[in-house]
């Protein structure tokens, strides 16, 4: 448990079937990754919940998404920001993403298929339904396990799992041009606790791997004891799009520090606000 000489940042294996709460490891985990998130704001959680067929649907399917005409892309609006399709700005030219909002209802994955195909499309809602229910398996086990690495107790946790909404957000960044910037996304920290996918080759094994990146809300949160981590994506030596996916978790409630986390040496920084 901990660092690996190959990564920058701390790697939490969450393949250990021993990780279980109340043993050494699980306490042991709790703390790699409270301090994971109070350094650097990110930590690599090691998951083989993601069948390799899956994986390969989930990014076939973002190919063929993105590939649709711009006009029925653009018909994805929301009220909140990035929740909806965003892309063709002069700023960001090799960017677009969309939003898939409650991927693990019927009607939000459906309804997002049906404006997109009109026709209808079973095997996407099916596919990226049961992709984000295993993503929201790994976003409860590692909120529970910040829990209780500051020692707090678990109704806090449920009452904050029992208000959390979902959004799926699929990124694709296209090869620049001949004289065009490398810039994919610029810097930037997240509203809510997202996590992006990625995959890692260690020797000749494929291992998934998943970034999980703290947010402004959990900062909050945390009285300022979590790190928000800043970042941006570069396009560098590309031959073909990239195309990524990040699970957002969304909190329903208002957004406020615990009691526990506030004592003289953190007296309380933030009000509470309406995430």
């Amino acid at each position: 448990m901990g660092s690996q000489t190959a990564c920058k940042f701390p790697v939490v294996d969450f393949t250990d079937e021993e990780l279980k709460p109340g043993t050494a490891k699980w306490g042991s985990a709790c703390q790699v990754i409270r301090n994971a998130l109070e350094d650097h704001g990110c930590f690599y959680a090691l998951c083989d919940k993601v069948p390799m067929k899956l994986y390969n649907s989930v990014f076939t399917l973002m190919e063929e998404l993105f590939d649709l005409p711009l006009e029925t892309k653009m018909q994805k609006i929301s009220d909140k920001p990035y929740h909806g399709y965003y892309g063709q700005f002069a700023h960001l030219p090799l960017y677009e993403s969309l939003g898939i909002n409650g991927p693990l209802t019927m009607e939000g994955v459906q309804n997002f298929a049906k404006l997109m195909w009109p026709a209808g499309y079973d095997y996407f809602y099916e596919t990226l339904s049961f992709y984000a229910k295993l993503l929201v398996e790994l976003d409860h086990m590692t909120k529970r396990m910040v829990f209780d690495g500051y020692g707090l107790d678990k109704r806090h946790c449920d009452s904050l799992l029992e208000s959390t909404n979902y959004m799926l957000r699929s990124f694709k960044y296209r090869v620049p041009q001949k004289d065009e910037k490398n810039l994919g996304l610029h810097a930037h920290t997240d509203t809510s606790p997202s996590l992006p996918f990625c995959i890692r080759i260690i020797g000749l094994i494929l291992v998934f791997m998943f970034l999980i990146l703290a947010s402004d809300a959990f900062k909050v949160w945390s009285n300022d004891r979590i790190h928000c981590c800043e970042h941006r994506v570069m396009i560098i030596n590309a031959k073909k799009e990239r195309y990524s996916m990040g699970l957002f978790s969304l909190g329903g409630k208002m957004v406020q520090t615990p009691e526990e986390l506030v004592d003289e040496v953190h007296p309380r920084r933030y009000r509470p606000f309406d995430h």
